[in-house]
């Protein structure tokens, strides 16, 4: 199987590649890749670039495109996952998984019950290389963003498309996230899904989301936590969203 790497927009537009930073440390030091193999290059652009290694170190990886292909198609609507921080790794397994699953945008949120009071820096960071080291090996042709931790309200009032909110208190008639999706019509090309904390939403949030157009949905009668309320509802949208309409 190619390696595939993700690299910055037009980083092959020529047919001299040179890549450097932590991705040439992470081929040359990790990987341990020898000049003479061949990678796979994507920038987000749907065109792939197959390239030729011929210099291998740790300061810079020099490579020659030997080929052009289309990427992958892109997943029938724009993704975008609202979550709350959950403690230690979690959140870091939760960027992975969330990736594989074609989400588009990761955005981490502080709720009033949030019991990780998430900051930017060194984190942010380390989300970002997992979401982009999680699309190389999943195959999709794009890295999610991952972007600094926002408040609730502010989550609210950028949250675009159709807005989906998974409530633990949503009660046995609400519908399922799944079945929300699948009845709004036409298809939208635009879902953001709003995952709280493990100790569920303030009254005053939910609200606040319903004003904002919020539909309420129900992902089941267990107490999930939040990495796994996060893929479970993404894993729904993702079904309902390849249905035939």
């Amino acid at each position: 199987m190619t390696r595939r790497f993700a690299v910055a927009a037009g980083a092959y537009d020529a047919d001299v590649v040179r890549i450097e930073g932590p991705l040439a440390r992470r081929m040359a030091n990790v990987l341990r890749l020898r000049p003479g193999e061949y990678v796979q290059l994507f920038d987000g652009s749907g065109i792939e670039a197959r390239v030729l290694l011929e210099s291998v170190r740790p300061a810079a990886v020099d490579a020659r495109v030997v080929e052009r292909v289309s990427g992958p198609p892109p997943p029938p609507a724009d993704v975008r996952l609202y979550v709350a921080v959950a403690k230690g790794d979690r959140f870091d397994w939760l960027v992975e998984k969330a990736t594989e699953l074609d989400v588009a945008r990761i955005v981490p949120i502080v709720t009033a019950r949030s019991v990780v009071k998430a900051e930017g820096g060194a984190r942010l960071e380390r989300w970002r290389r997992i979401a982009a080291e999680a699309a190389e090996q999943c195959g999709r042709g794009t890295v999610p963003a991952v972007a600094a931790p926002v408040r609730f309200a502010d989550a609210i009032g950028a949250a675009e498309g159709a807005l989906l909110m998974p409530y633990e208190a949503a009660g046995p008639g609400a519908p399922t996230v799944g079945r929300v999706i699948a009845d709004i019509t036409p298809r939208p090309g635009i879902v953001s899904v709003i995952v709280g904390p493990e100790g569920g939403f303030e009254p005053a949030e939910v609200e606040r989301a319903l004003a904002a157009g919020a539909r309420v949905a129900t992902l089941g009668r267990r107490i999930l936590r939040v990495e796994t309320a996060a893929i479970a509802a993404l894993v729904l949208i993702n079904d309902a969203l390849a249905a035939p309409r």
